[in-house]
């Protein structure tokens, strides 16, 4: 007889935006059998946004562990004083100026150490590692060679692609569309058509919805979900204007909306833009744009060919299970 695994029961401690985001996605997660008891955080009441409610204050942690028999506790806390600095500090992405805190033995045990010592005082270095000029010629090679024989090994999808979206919808087979790039430049980045043709005329510029999106074409639709609808960007891989991993473009007005919001934002064009990157192998088309940046900076900290590849094989993976939108 098949035992059924026990429900994990987990507490989430911070009831802000982090936190409820957290919960839904967890109950929402496929194939895994979790349940949200609730929220610690100092002001008791019901969540705004959620179901659940807060359990108690943060002083009575321990308590509420063994009260309501947790299984697991997340923090989900809003930023901190020291990330408030490190925002002013990098604020406008361009700052070389060098970084580096005491840590916590919370933050020892969370991060992966990047830096010294003076005499017997630890600290850890913030600052983004510049690339080596080898890395980025072993990276340039790489996304030519990969861009080349993709390409060549792609004629017969592109060609049944390009018939399905003349026969199917009025148009051109390409796309172009402006989109941001390495320190900030702007490329026009090339892919096939998914929507129906002037998809924003009376909009103007709006972010795709997915696949709840009524401009997507039912052909276009099967492009995204397996991403033949990317791969005409190889080509602005061999022009320089792409890798073929990296975070993902985004256009202008948008790219000037998330200044604004989010300090952060421009470390991202610290690099090549990719066709595929971490937060498209880790998230989801509609993953919030704060998520999806903390996975660009995961990846800028964490920078290699060998992550490179990793990424790939996910993104392989991805598009076998036709996850995409």
């Amino acid at each position: 007889m098949e035992t059924k695994n026990p429900t994990k029961r987990i507490l989430i401690v911070g009831a802000g935006e982090a936190g409820r985001r957290l919960a839904e996605a967890l109950e929402n997660q496929p194939g895994q059998n979790c349940e949200v008891v609730g929220f610690v955080e100092d002001e008791l009441g019901i969540v705004n946004g959620s179901k659940k409610r807060v359990l108690g204050r943060r002083d009575e942690l321990l308590d509420l562990v063994e009260r309501f028999n947790i299984d697991e506790v997340i923090v989900a806390y809003a930023p901190s004083w020291q990330d408030q600095v490190i925002k002013k500090l990098f604020g406008n992405g361009h700052s070389d100026i060098k970084v580096r805190v005491i840590p916590s033995m919370y933050e020892l045990l969370i991060t992966k150490p990047v830096g010294a010592a003076v005499n017997d005082v630890p600290l850890v270095d913030l600052t983004l590692p510049n690339l080596s000029r080898w890395y980025a010629l072993l990276k340039r090679g790489f996304d030519i060679v990969f861009s080349i024989i993709a390409l060549i090994a792609a004629v017969p999808i592109l060609l049944a692609a390009a018939a399905a979206i003349k026969l199917t919808s009025r148009g051109p087979v390409f796309f172009r569309q402006e989109r941001v790039g390495l320190n900030g430049t702007t490329f026009q980045v090339l892919k096939l058509r998914t929507m129906v043709q002037d998809a924003e005329k009376n909009t103007g510029p709006v972010l795709s919805s997915g696949r709840d999106d009524e401009r997507v074409t039912p052909v276009g639709r099967i492009l995204r979900a397996t991403r033949i609808d990317e791969i005409p960007q190889f080509v602005n891989v061999l022009l320089g204007h792409m890798s073929v991993v990296g975070p993902r473009p985004e256009r202008p007005c948008f790219v000037e909306e998330y200044r604004k919001r989010i300090p952060y934002y421009d470390l991202r064009h610290r690099v090549r833009p990719g066709i595929t990157g971490l937060a498209q192998v880790n998230g989801y088309y509609l993953t919030c744009v704060y998520v999806k940046l903390k996975y660009d900076l995961m990846y800028l900290r964490n920078i290699s060919l060998w992550l490179d590849l990793k990424i790939l094989l996910k993104t392989a993976m991805v598009v076998l299970r036709s996850k995409g939108s």
